[in-house]
């Protein structure tokens, strides 16, 4: 949600925009429209901090082929989510495809 004063939608801050992507990963994997959409962040702008947040160690790209690309929480994103961001976020390991063979179980 973008905070508003006198009328007028305030941005939001990299710190802002990053954990509102963090709390959308946690629901599971995700490509960067899916993150685009639920957070209401423009693409290019969710891309470019996915950038910021794999060299933190905190997701990873889980896919990646010339079509789609798909990032999830790794377990150091995990950690920061429950301790910096909400302590009562559900972290989800929901898999969008199977990925090395292995069935998610759905």
């Amino acid at each position: 949600m973008v905070p508003i004063s006198n009328g007028f939608p305030q941005k939001r801050t990299f710190i802002d925009i990053r954990n509102s992507i963090l709390t959308s990963l946690a629901s599971g994997q995700k490509t960067i429209n899916q993150i685009s959409s639920e957070t209401k962040i423009n693409w290019k702008t969710v891309e470019r901090h996915l950038v910021y947040l794999i060299g933190k160690g905190w997701i990873r790209e889980a896919f990646s082929s010339a079509y789609v690309r798909i990032f999830e929480l790794t377990a150091f994103g995990k950690d920061y989510v429950r301790k910096k961001i909400s302590k009562s976020v559900r972290i989800s390991d929901d898999k969008i495809m199977r990925i090395n063979g292995i069935n998610d179980g759905r």
